[in-house]
């Protein structure tokens, strides 16, 4: 059950309690799916080449990434092919490779997902034919081209244009303008052959028919010379994941044939006329956008993925150290692990809790993801863009929590927290910002809303009828319902102050941005909630329903203390009523420390992948020169 015990008894854990569950049933509850896939990459990683290395140049590092990549395509375990009838497989492959390499993970998200997945979905047999095996093998290598210099969040305003040229059935690629290159094009400086690049397809009369893919060579696949025209620069050092080779992209007046469209959407007929099955006749075509930019959908879950990987790394290695590190005891003398102390306790286990609650929901995520249909892909893209956040902000947190929980062993490169710091703000921003994606989600819940609800929402807001008054805290039913009560609360007193408006964007954008942030906050966390709770009922084992329920109540209370002047504001829970909330916080964060090597071990990360020296015997990592790097593995317990 529990790896490197020899080391923690030699520690002298104080805190350490044995218990009769079985972390490999909990493993399975939180893999979920794709076992074998996950064994054969931890297998994997068990090859030197990843272990960690620090002291090197910006173009080695770049090399590391690349033949990680490599590594991890030769062993045929994923295919872009998997999003057509597997694609829980592309998001465990995220997963363990954010436990792996911040930078390989982003440049398998984009090889896989975003160039790869965009072939696929808007391509057509003849794009396919040409690229996905290239893509398994990584024989052809691409990046993707959306995001401008000057158009983030508003993309569908982007000046790239591609313009139909019938005498020659050829399209035109061009960038007009500073603002109009490509910035930020993962895999562009250095290893991709083709870019995806998205354009306003302009037809010889001049007709705008709004953004479109098109499949553009940038590098000769031989010699690896950049194509005529295309100018690639080289955005060198960043904050971290300096392995992934970022680019500005520019075309002057790039041609590409006809063919090079992705179009199962679009087309260009025999006569030379445009047609596509998405009908869109305003002016900007944002219709047609978001529907060919659909793959940016899987990316915020592939981005959960590999941030949840990082998440649990670096828990395992924060709650390790935190089980060896002595400190001060009653006498004086540093006999006691760090565990023990209410503080680390207070820090880390509400950590672990969120961690799991957010592990349950993306599994559920990945189910609905793969099942969706016509009628509930609304509820699917809403489920999607609230994992980004929910798991980048935490990965963010975590991140810088345990790091400081770990003291000066938490500023050495070589335990690995910058790498989950930049690897958490990259995912971020990555595929709309967390904070716009939360105005997006805000708006489409806005859009179920009917106006008698609104009313009755009134009504019991006024009468105090909202919340149960008589909540009994420790029943897992009755906080569910707590959390969707106030959920609803938020999005119907939205809607009422929308309503009131005038001038909906002067109101949306300059005097309802707290309360549009918080609809998706309280309807995430809901969500969350109520898929960890359902996931408790279908457990069969008691010790396993035990800890999951002890987690499930130390996420639900942690969610009420940050939120508390909501639930003091409006009279939902008393005083009394949140003192044993806080009380409960306080004792189930000492029963969990308790079990805290259990619970980050059924985290299933086998030792081989643990490289922090403080997760290992850290005494014997210092009691040699290693210029903080890891070749020398003989700290490896």
């Amino acid at each position: 059950m529990i790896r490197n015990l020899k080391f923690i008894n030699k520690k002298t854990f104080n805190a350490r309690v044995f218990s009769s569950w079985n972390t490999a049933k909990m493993t399975k509850i939180l893999d979920n799916n794709n076992y074998e896939t996950r064994d054969k990459l931890k297998n994997l990683f068990k090859d030197e080449l990843f272990t960690p290395k620090y002291n090197i140049t910006l173009d080695q590092e770049r090399d590391l990434a690349y033949q990680r990549l490599k590594k991890v395509c030769d062993l045929k375990t994923v295919s872009v092919k998997d999003f057509w009838n597997n694609p829980k497989n592309i998001f465990t492959v995220h997963e363990l490779n954010g436990m792996a390499d911040g930078s390989l993970c982003t440049k398998f998200t984009v090889q896989f997902n975003l160039f790869g997945g965009t072939v696929l979905k808007l391509g057509t047999n003849k794009h396919h034919d040409l690229l996905c095996d290239g893509i398994d093998s990584l024989e052809k290598v691409g990046c993707f081209g959306l995001t401008e210099l000057g158009y983030g969040n508003n993309a569908v305003e982007m000046e790239t244009t591609a313009t139909y040229d019938p005498d020659t059935k050829e399209f035109i690629i061009n960038t007009p303008s500073t603002k109009a290159q490509k910035y930020w094009i993962t895999n562009g400086a250095v290893h991709a052959h083709y870019s995806v690049v998205f354009a306003r397809l302009i037809m010889p009369d001049g007709t705008n028919q709004g953004l479109h893919g098109f499949l553009v060579p940038i590098r000769d696949e031989e010699t690896m010379e950049v194509r005529e025209n295309v100018k690639i620069w080289d955005m060198g050092y960043k904050i971290g994941l300096n392995g992934i080779d970022n680019a500005a992209l520019w075309f002057d007046n790039v041609r590409i044939p006809e063919d090079n469209l992705l179009d199962s959407i679009s087309q260009i007929t025999s006569n030379g006329e445009f047609i596509s099955s998405v009908e869109d006749k305003s002016s900007r075509k944002r219709k047609r956008f978001i529907k060919l930019a659909d793959q940016l959908l899987s990316g915020r879950v592939c981005i959960s993925s590999m941030c949840l990987g990082s998440t649990k790394m670096v828990l395992t290695s924060t709650i390790k150290y935190a089980n060896s590190r002595l400190a001060v005891g009653k006498k004086g003398f540093s006999d006691m692990a760090i565990i023990n102390y209410q503080l680390q306790q207070n820090e880390l286990m509400p950590l672990i809790a969120t961690t799991y609650a957010q592990n349950i929901f993306l599994n559920y995520v990945y189910d609905r993801f793969e099942k969706q249909t016509d009628q509930d892909y609304a509820e699917v893209v809403r489920l999607c863009c609230i994992a980004k956040p929910l798991v980048t902000w935490h990965t963010e947190n975590t991140a810088t929590v345990c790091r400081e929980r770990c003291g000066g062993q938490g500023f050495l490169s070589a335990n690995r927290f910058g790498e989950a710091l930049a690897g958490a703000h990259a995912g971020i921003t990555a595929e709309g910002d967390n904070k716009v994606i939360s105005q997006k989600v805000a708006k489409e819940l806005l859009e179920t809303v009917d106006k008698k609800e609104v009313g009755y929402h009134l009504v019991k807001k006024n009468s105090m009828l909202y919340f149960n008054p008589f909540i009994n805290i420790n029943n897992l039913d009755q906080l569910q319902d707590l959390f969707e009560s106030r959920y609803k609360y938020v999005k119907f007193d939205l809607a009422l102050n929308m309503g009131k408006s005038k001038d909906i964007f002067d109101t949306w954008m300059m005097h309802q941005s707290d309360n549009i942030q918080n609809l998706s906050k309280t309807y995430s966390e809901f969500e969350v909630i109520r898929q960890f709770n359902q996931q408790i009922k279908n457990v069969d084992d008691n010790e396993i329903k035990n800890i999951l329920t002890d987690l499930y109540l130390l996420y639900c209370y942690s969610k009420i203390k940050e939120d508390v002047v909501f639930f003091s504001l409006n009279r939902v829970l008393d005083k009394r009523t949140l003192k044993k909330i806080n009380n409960n916080i306080l004792e189930l964060n000492k029963k969990l420390g308790k079990k805290s090597l259990e619970l980050v071990d059924s985290f299933g990360i086998p030792d081989w992948m643990i490289h922090s020296p403080m997760a290992n015997d850290w005494e014997k990592y210092n009691s040699y020169q290693n210029s903080g790097e890891l070749e020398d593995q003989s700290y490896k317990v």
